[in-house]
């Protein structure tokens, strides 16, 4: 029998976590003047990629990381590294991979690049994606329940798909100016969220390494 209240809880905290609502706004700013064809392909495979890589780690991220020896704070100190390069080239409108080139093979090469990164790992799925999925696992405490958990995560990322996909119109209809505005509004909070990601993974660092009670 399925058990709805942790279910309930399950897709709460996934849901909470992975933060979609939030996503918009960064997502319209990373993907701002891409054609509407491929904005709407980069947000399938960027939704795919983590609900993927989420659901693999969440089964069996715990037995990976001990095997390889890889903390989850060094996870998140990578996270943070890596949304702060972003969140730069946001701030001061600099042309990152984001953006088009002339050479159709490089502009490809690009858009799946800001599939993997950062859109989908670590915007979607990071650090706090993996660790809550990893736990929430491991926590079920049958079949059952852990059952629901894997349920759970792709019923999470399609609803992350169907509100990334719709809540783009709405910064479509605010004008170019007021985008720009936004953008670099947005580079200014990633680069906040980006520091907190350092800083939580250097504070589990140190705690980990003794440094810290």
């Amino acid at each position: 029998m399925v058990d709805f209240g942790f279910a309930l809880y399950a897709f709460t905290m996934l849901f909470l976590i992975v933060d979609p609502i939030a996503n918009v706004p960064i997502f319209q700013a990373i993907l701002a003047g891409k054609k509407e064809g491929d904005r709407k392909r980069i947000i399938r495979e960027a939704v795919f990629v983590a609900g993927l890589v989420l659901f693999i780690l969440s089964f069996a991220g715990k037995a990976v990381f001990s095997l390889m020896g890889v903390q989850m704070y060094a996870f998140r100190i990578a996270g943070g590294i890596l949304l702060f390069l972003v969140s730069i080239e946001m701030l001061y409108g600099q042309k990152s991979k984001t953006e088009h080139s002339h050479d159709d093979k490089e502009v490809a090469k690009e858009m799946d690049d800001v599939v993997v990164t950062p859109l989908a790992i670590p915007l979607l799925t990071g650090p706090g994606a993996i660790t809550t999925g990893i736990v929430l696992f491991d926590s079920a405490s049958s079949v059952e329940q852990k059952t629901v958990v894997l349920v759970c995560l792709p019923l999470v990322f399609v609803a992350s798909w169907l509100i990334l996909e719709f809540g783009q119109g709405f910064f479509e209809r605010i004008g170019p100016i007021a985008s720009k505005v936004f953008t670099r509004v947005m580079g200014l909070m990633l680069a906040g969220i980006a520091v907190q990601f350092i800083f939580v993974g250097v504070q589990e660092g140190a705690k980990a390494l003794g440094f810290l009670a």
